[in-house]
């Protein structure tokens, strides 16, 4: 009997044993890409900064106008700077290299740039040689994407197998890049990692009150940097931060106002300021520049939506895509007459609307691929599309009548705008 029970233990151990080597040659094994995120500190990236040669713009940004210069931004990069002291021939001059740079303003030849969290100054005195004013640098004022050169080839390989080594941690400076290492390990417990394309918000068009005493820049329709008075507006996604500017151009840290949802762009006319969102429009009484006043809001679906505004009306551009949580491309018309009684009056179908700039009765609207748009809104019930002008991709437009200056990918142009709805090309220029 012992013996028969003997035998059967063996047979039993010897299946058991076969089942776990078929159950070990049959285990999936996959190759796991652990991130692990690279650091740099503020002062280290200030380092960085250079003025080089003109070189050829890769990739479309804001653009501002000061003086007889254009200023355009490469994402993420710097900033291009133009001569366009002739409109017919702009001239590069220089490439003022800013990593992290998204957004710019100048008040009284002082170019204010983001710089990752950091809000940095130039002296643009010379414009052929600005001069980086290193100690006004203000650190850890805005929010980044920590994942804005994360390796696209993982983000679109769906048989990546994506994992955090280290999550970005802010104490330990400002993410510059990412390193990889593969393992190979079982597949249980892993899954494909996704991660959102956030950019960092775009922005609206800035026409800038007039000032005795500061000269500032004109910015085009996607801007979050907007001077006022003594101040500096920017935002930083819900918030509108305040810089005081004093006399010697420090820019001084003041107040932040929660605007509850995630602010994307600034516009003021008189009085009021207009900060476009994501889900909508609001309004403040900037009357004293240095306490912003919430008057109102008016929302709509999610859309990226930059604004511009005359005395009567507020004209909106919402667009969809991967950014912009929508596939519904419009104007819309909003009477502002009276800031506590905002309504929509009409809305107009587009294709990809991007930046836009009004002039009297006339709207221009960069349509992305479907190039310039004139739109008459005399009747601001029925706007009505009365001109286009194709281009490889229009972005962003600055008014400054009799001209108007848009900036496309790669390229510059630039129209006369006196016999609007007519435009007549001056210049056509690549930016180097």
């Amino acid at each position: 009997m012992k013996r028969h029970l003997y035998f059967l233990l063996c047979i039993l151990t010897i299946f058991i044993s076969c089942e776990w080597d078929s159950a070990s040659v049959n285990e999936e094994y996959v190759e796991v890409v652990y991130m692990t995120p690279v650091y740099e500190t503020a002062s280290s990236i200030a380092d960085q900064i250079v003025i080089e040669e003109p070189k050829e713009q890769s990739s479309l940004g804001k653009i501002i106008s000061y003086q007889d210069y254009v200023f355009v931004n490469e994402p993420m990069e710097g900033i291009h700077v133009v001569d366009n002291s002739s409109p017919s021939n702009p001239q590069s001059l220089s490439f003022i290299s800013v990593p992290g740079n998204l957004d710019m303003a100048i008040i009284e030849d002082h170019l204010y740039v983001d710089m990752f969290s950091s809000l940095a100054v130039f002296d643009i005195s010379d414009v052929s040689n600005p001069v980086f004013v290193e100690d006004y640098t203000v650190d850890d004022v805005f929010d980044y994407d920590r994942f804005w050169n994360f390796p696209v080839e993982i983000w679109e390989d769906p048989s990546s197998y994506v994992q955090y080594k280290e999550y970005p941690d802010d104490t330990k400076g400002i993410v510059v890049d990412w390193v990889s290492e593969v393992v190979l390990e079982k597949r249980e417990n892993y899954y494909r990692t996704f991660y959102d394309d956030f950019a960092v918000s775009e922005a609206s068009p800035v026409s800038l009150k007039d000032s005795e005493t500061r000269e500032t820049s004109n910015a085009g329709s996607m801007t979050r940097f907007l001077p006022i008075d003594d101040y500096l507006y920017t935002i930083n996604f819900n918030k509108i931060v305040l810089f005081q500017v004093g006399s010697d151009f420090r820019p001084n840290p003041w107040i932040k106002k929660d605007t509850s949802t995630q602010a994307e762009t600034l516009f003021q006319l008189n009085d009021l300021l207009f900060v476009g969102s994501v889900n909508g429009m609001l309004v403040y009484d900037v009357s004293d520049a240095s306490s912003p006043n919430y008057i109102n809001r008016i929302e709509h679906f999610r859309s990226c939506d930059p604004v511009v505004a005359d005395l009567e009306y507020a004209y909106v551009t919402l667009r969809g895509g991967t950014n912009c949580f929508t596939d519904i491309n419009e104007l819309q018309i909003i009477d502002i007459q009276n800031p506590l009684d905002l309504s929509v009056v009409s809305r107009k179908d587009l294709f990809n609307p991007h930046g836009l700039g009004i002039y009297e009765n006339h709207l221009i609207v960069c349509d992305a691929t479907a190039g310039i748009k004139v739109i008459d809104v005399s009747v601001p019930s029925t706007p009505q599309i009365v001109n286009s002008y194709p281009i490889q991709f229009a972005y962003d437009v600055i008014i400054d009548y009799p001209n108007a200056l848009i900036v496309g990918e790669t390229a510059l142009y630039q129209y006369d705008i006196s016999n609007l709805p007519d435009m007549e090309l001056i210049s056509q220029t690549p930016i180097l």
